[in-house]
């Protein structure tokens, strides 16, 4: 088990799922597609307050939620908004993962009374645990595989905590009530598990008085008179939902209703709206929601919850919550409601396993709302998701990591820099990595594998091995687990070796110069070179501080854009001087893997993309049979070729040419960079991994030919003063 995954199960039940807060502090303007972050942010600064002490044992609360699996809630209450009280039942339906189980636990606040608690229709008596969490005993040992029912009764004055987890309110002098219980606050005014693994259907009853309308997750089943001038709402969702994600909003709602068409089908699409913000103006954004839902079906598969509704409440906070199926959002902001429904896949449907991997949630959510500005038009619209990701979502700073370690900060949880706006960049760069096609497939499988369930960041990266056969570790260890991004400077220079152009980039990092903690980023970058010819784009693999990075183009470049797609977080970016580099072998006779029948066998060439100091040590011949084949060396600084001469003929054989680094530049003095790059043409040249040192090495081979020719006699030995060249010597 690596120290990360370790790190989940200690952490993941830790004291600070807790929001910071009995206070609420006044609400911002929603900067980040939810608001919450920037709340958190002024509650801890401007109140100080720490988490709620009864969290102390929430770890230990929570040790045992693996033990149980939930899959049915049935909650019926009644809310007086005057008196601020609450009170009613819950009717769980749990089925037992272990053999010889004894207790189970949920947490309801201390605050209530609990007067009656059952298991299978027996009285027990429930054990306090800590100020959030009961005990509950169970009459008889429940086995793996075997289900028990637990009722509890229970009723007081909730105590709003987090971002408001249950608040009393007016609005247009008419009272309001709503939830929202992020992270781990349900406990503040209903009796659940808390766990974000552990997805359970529900019932949801609301007894209020008659001029109030309650919006609630799924579907409406009926509208009950109640005696006593109240009326009873009955809410029903069949998708497993995480107990964050239940909520209710009460006043006295206007309601409209519309429909999303797909596939020859029809869902439900409502709004609960205040009157007095009742406008055509406001409806119209809200009714963006609609052309939103195919935008994102389209994107992501179809809208989860496609058997139920998708609908959206004003609630009296600013900026917006995801509850499954029913979005409560405090204004008409078109990227927070693309934000918010998108949430719905990516946080409901699929939702983070731990808070540490809350960025599985916001950073998608971020994500789409630039998503939703590339694509709601006609034709995609790639410049309006760059202008989005560069103009609305560039993070103030990156001193700090996507993934959550601390979950005692709720400020860190919630960072509007690193949660939500790095969080959608490493999401953006990850497309650039794939390719569109790819990265799309990659979240299809995605969701697939955890589909109203839960997921952790390993479990992202594993889905992106697996699609892709390839390690991702340099990509998800780097922009997730650690802090900063890229500061790269550069420069550039072109090169003609015979009729082959080239270009050379000198690329540099500068970021652990100001930031040592801050690592040297492994990244594919996306060059655009221009010429009279027009413009060609290559894809260099950077994964040094400094490196040198050559490749061919087709025509001289007479300018160069980098990353000219912005698929990269880079911090700054700064076009400097050329600097000189290693040299690079650019092209070999005979080519690499190549085989020679043994009557076309000539002299062999190594040329390079700039001129060099050699030595004929600098060259080995070797047969897998003859062994070293010595060979006479010489140099043509013009061309920048070596052509070795062997001193005996080749014979059938398999053949390594080794270039040992020894070989030097001219203008830098720096080792030759020669390793092999199969990616590059033709037949892996340019040489080179970008830093200087490494040998390069040619394999061949010799082979009889069944072809009548007349024999041909050896050349005559090359030597230096038949070239009409004198080779460059090494001092």
């Amino acid at each position: 088990m690596s120290p990360r995954t370790l790190l989940y199960f200690i952490m993941v039940w830790s004291l600070c799922f807790a929001a910071i807060s009995t206070t609420k502090a006044s609400d911002p303007a929603p900067d980040d597609g939810c608001g919450k972050a920037e709340w958190a942010r002024r509650v801890w600064e401007e109140t100080g307050q720490l988490p709620d002490p009864a969290l102390l044992g929430h770890r230990h609360s929570m040790e045992a939620s693996s033990d149980t699996d939930v899959l049915h809630y049935d909650l019926n209450i009644e809310i007086n908004p005057a008196t601020h009280w609450l009170g009613g039942s819950n009717t769980i339906q749990v089925r037992s993962l272990v053999d010889g189980l004894t207790t189970f636990r949920i947490r309801i606040r201390s605050n209530f009374s609990t007067p009656l608690v059952q298991v299978n229709g027996v009285t027990v008596t429930p054990v306090r645990i800590d100020t959030p969490t009961l005990e509950i005993p169970l009459p008889a040992p429940i086995n793996a595989g075997e289900e028990f029912t637990v009722y509890i009764e229970y009723n007081g004055y909730p105590v709003s905590l987090g971002f408001g987890s249950i608040t009393f309110t007016t609005q247009g002098g008419q009272p309001a009530v709503y939830t929202l219980s992020e992270t781990s606050y349900a406990y503040t005014w209903w009796p659940a598990k808390d766990d974000n693994t552990d997805k359970a259907t529900a019932n949801m009853r609301f007894t209020v008085p008659n001029n109030l309308v309650v919006a609630s997750n799924g579907l409406l089943q009926e509208t009950e008179v109640v005696p006593g001038n109240k009326l009873r709402y009955h809410w029903q969702t069949s998708y497993p939902t995480a107990t964050y994600l239940y909520c209710f909003a009460l006043t006295n709602y206007h309601y409209y209703a519309d429909v999303f068409s797909f596939d020859g089908g029809e869902m439900p699409v409502v709004m609960y709206i205040y009157p007095q913000s009742d406008n055509l103006s406001n409806r119209n954004a809200w009714w963006k929601m609609i052309d939103m839902l195919g935008v994102f079906s389209d994107l992501y598969g179809l809208y989860p919850f496609i058997d139920e509704k998708y609908g959206m409440a004003q609630f009296g906070w600013s900026g917006g919550m995801e509850h499954q199926t029913l979005t409560t959002q405090g204004g008409f902001w078109e990227h927070v409601t693309a934000h918010e429904l998108s949430h719905q896949w990516w946080g409901d449907m699929v939702t983070c396993g731990t808070w540490h991997d809350i960025w599985l949630n916001e950073g998608f959510a971020t994500y789409s709302e630039a998503l939703w500005y590339e694509f709601k038009g006609p034709q995609p619209d790639p410049q309006a998701r760059i202008n989005y990701m560069l103009s609305s979502r560039w993070p103030s700073n990156v001193d700090g990591t996507v993934y959550v370690y601390d979950l005692s900060s709720l400020n860190q949880i919630f960072d509007s820099n690193l949660t939500y706006k790095k969080g959608g960049w490493v999401l953006h760069q990850l497309r650039g990595v794939l390719g569109d096609e790819a990265f799309f497939e990659m979240l299809a499988e995605y969701r697939k594998a955890y589909a109203y369930g839960s997921a952790i960041t390993d479990d992202l990266q594993e889905i992106v091995e697996q699609q892709t056969g390839e390690p991702f570790e340099w990509f998800f260890e780097e922009w997730l687990y650690q802090p900063g991004a890229p500061q790269y400077q550069y420069g550039w220079t072109t090169h003609t070796v015979g009729s082959q152009n080239y270009v050379e980039l000198y690329l540099n990092q500068t970021q652990q110069t100001a930031h040592p903690t801050w690592p040297i980023f492994t990244m594919p970058i996306e060059i655009l070179t221009a010429s009279a010819a027009g413009d060609e784009s290559e894809t260099v693999w950077n994964d040094a501080a400094t490196e040198y990075l050559l490749w061919p183009v087709d025509e001289a470049a007479d300018d160069l854009e980098f990353d000219p797609n912005h698929w990269i977080l880079r911090w700054t970016t700064q076009e400097v001087p050329m600097v000189a580099g290693p040299p690079k072998v650019v092209s070999t006779w005979p080519l690499p893997k190549s085989s020679i029948p043994i009557y076309k066998v000539r002299p062999l060439q190594v040329t390079f993309h700039k001129n060099v100091q050699v030595v004929a040590a600098d060259f080995e011949l070797r047969g897998k049979s003859s062994g070293v084949i010595p060979c006479r060396q010489s140099y043509n600084p013009v061309t920048f070729t070596v052509t070795l001469t062997p001193y005996k003929p080749l014979r059938p054989d398999r053949y390594t040419l080794t270039i040992r680094d020894s070989v030097e530049a001219v203008d830098s003095g720096m080792a030759l960079d020669g390793e092999y790059q199969a990616m590059h043409k033709p037949a892996g040249w340019p040489s080179g991994d970008g830093e200087a040192g490494g040998a390069a090495q040619l394999s061949f081979s010799v082979v009889k030919s069944n072809i009548l020719s007349p024999v041909v006699p050896y050349p005559p030995m090359w030597t230096p003063t038949n070239t009409g060249y004198r080779p460059t010597i090494k001092p």
